[in-house]
This record gives structure tokens, sequence and C-alpha cells, in this order.
């Protein structure tokens, strides 16, 4: 009970302390009513100075018994340089701070828990540190792996003074280590081959690495994001364990398999507070084969659909539609929800905000 509620907690502490952020960062113009930013000199809709309300608000924050901190951000919404998984050509800004926490929740799988930390560095490049699923046919649901990764940037932005001009990106994530993986025996039990083949436990070690090259095409409503993938496999320590225990098989040798694939998808801007997201991905599927007794990669398809909503400038969740190629039906579709704090460090030291 406490791993259900927990997150729950977590996600409503977070979005009431959103909100009242919102209210200490920004300006309420007395004549029309509009919500201005914190950093605006002048309304944005009716062009009425802000000096007063600024002033007034400085005076309410003297007066609190814990002054809030009143972060400086950008008039837009502040996006990660992903959709739900796969990236985009854009990074973080230079010194920001990406936190991202998800859950995959569903029958198929039951829950899944994902995250990633990952900082900006001069404008052209970040450094993640993330937790991905592992497809299999071995265990319920996707083993979590921890991973690394880079990616730079290889285009200016308006670049020829075009601000749709296109941008290009190289990523690079990896495996940490190399993972155990088990089987349940509640899928073992559910495959009739396997039970009349007597299999009793499945297990293996496995490591990847993947290379990204990625586009983005951005307009003034929809941004559009594409890329090529070459995921690098490597695969160890198979064993097989029946309850007959004079056929065990183990087999330690590493062996290496390539795949290729790629990916798509798009944000669509519905109104400040609110982007539709959809992206179609390869992914590796690994898949035991009791009869050549190995375990197989291969290609599969995921696909997420949803919408991308914004507390305030920084803080956004994700929430969607999960759909894997290697599903059933759509009994087995998974709902996505994730959460994404992007810290503006570097906006924040430019204009010296404190707390």
């Amino acid at each position: 009970m406490k791993k259900f509620f927990i997150p729950i907690f977590l996600t409503l502490f977070l979005s009431f302390s959103c909100q009242v952020l919102a209210s200490n960062s920004s300006l309420i113009c007395t004549n029309c009513r509009h919500v201005n930013n914190i950093t605006d000199k002048f309304c944005s809709n009716c062009g009425e100075s802000l000096e007063d309300e600024y002033q007034a608000l400085n005076q309410k924050s003297d007066k609190l018994p814990l002054k809030l901190p009143r972060l400086s951000v950008s008039n837009e919404p502040l996006n990660p340089s992903h959709l739900f998984n796969v990236p985009t050509a854009e990074v973080i800004d230079s010194r920001d701070i990406s936190l991202m926490g998800a859950s995959a929740i569903g029958m198929s799988s039951g829950r899944s828990l994902f995250g990633n930390i990952g900082i900006g560095l001069g404008n052209v490049a970040e450094v993640e540190f993330s937790t991905v699923g592992l497809v299999n046919n071995i265990a319920r649901g996707n083993p979590t792996v921890t991973t690394s990764s880079f990616k730079i940037k290889l285009s200016p932005d308006n670049y020829f003074n075009w601000k749709h001009c296109p941008q290009l990106a190289l990523a690079f994530r990896s495996s940490a280590n190399w993972k155990d993986v088990n089987s349940d025996l509640s899928v073992i039990r559910a495959n009739d081959e396997w039970v009349a083949k007597d299999i009793s436990n499945v297990r293996y070690n496995t490591r990847f690495t993947i290379l990204y090259g990625i586009i983005t095409l951005p307009f003034e409503k929809i941004q559009f994001h594409a890329g090529v993938s070459s995921t690098d496999i490597r695969i160890r320590d198979t064993a097989i364990d029946y309850y007959v225990l004079e056929s065990n098989y183990y087999d330690p040798v590493e062996k290496q398999k390539y795949l290729t694939g790629g990916f798509w998808g798009f944000t669509l801007d519905q109104n400040p507070q609110t982007q539709i997201m959809f992206e179609v991905e390869t992914i590796a599927n690994w898949s035991f084969n009791e009869e050549k007794q190995t375990i197989d990669v291969k290609n599969d398809i995921l696909a997420i659909g949803g919408v991308r909503f914004f507390f305030i400038d920084w803080l956004s969740i994700d929430t969607g539609v999960w759909y894997q190629g290697n599903y059933r039906g759509i009994a087995d579709t998974q709902i996505k929800l994730g959460l994404n704090l992007l810290l503006p460090t570097s906006k924040i030291i430019k204009t010296g905000a404190k707390p």
C-alpha cells in the first residue's frame, strides 16, 4: 500500500507547491487582470506598467513568515529534451537541471518505475543518468536497467537567421553494468510449451549501447522529431533450469547482436499550458527460444500518445496510452504517467533571484 500512495502523495504535494510558487512568481495587472511573468515590466496584454504590482508583491512577500523563492523563468514553457521516451535534437539549457519520474501502469506488467536526472552543458550538450525497461518474454513487466547518456547538438539555433531551421543532434546511451534477468514462475507456467518441456527457470545477463541520430523540425505550433538508432546488444551466462536436473543448460559465452531502428514523433501546441504528444519507435525485444536454447533479440514497436500539461513553466506532467508490438490486445495497454521538473538554474543565477 505504501508503494502505491507515495507517488500519488508526491505528485499532489508538488502540484500544490507549484501553485503556491506560481502565485508568488507572477504579476496580475490591476488594469486588465492579465497574469504576467515576474520579470515583465509592462503588461503583455494592455501595455500598462507593472511597477506598482511588483512593489506590492515585494511588500506581501516581506510579511510572509517563510519567504518563497521567486524563480525567473521563461515566458514560454521549458520543454524537456525528450518526448515520452524518444530524444529530441534539443538539449537542456546550460547549467539547468532536469529531473523526471515516471510510471507505467497496466495489467500486462503491473507497475514499472522509471526516472532520470540530467544537466545542460554550454547550450550544446547534456549528460543524463536514467533507468529504462527491458522488453522480454520471461519476466512480468520490463525489468529496469540503469543507463547513462550523452547528447550533443550538431547545428546551432536559428541557423542562417531562420527560426524554422532543422536541428541535428547525436546521442549515445549505454547501460551502466550487466543486467541479470530472471524469469517469473507465473510467466513460465502460462506458456504451455515451456510447461510441457519441464522448464522451471530461465536467466541471462545482458547489456547494451545505443547510438541515435536525431533531427527536429520546429514550426510555430508543431514540432516534428525523427531519427535512426543503432543498438549493440551483448548476452552471456544463459541458463535454463529444468525440473529434471540432468537436463539443465548453461552457456557462459558472450554473444553479440546488432539492431537498426528508428523513431518519429511530434508535439502540437494546443494552448499555452498543453501540448499533444505522439511517438512511435523501434525497441529491442529479448525473447527466449526454447528450441534453440538461446536468447534471441529482435526489433519491436512501441507507440505512446497523450498530452504534456504545464503546471508552471518549469513543471509539467506527461500522461498517455502506451502500447507495444508484443501485446496481445488492447487489454494489455498501459497508462504512462511522468512528472518533469526542469530547474532553470541558469536564469536564477543570471537574474540573481534568491529564496
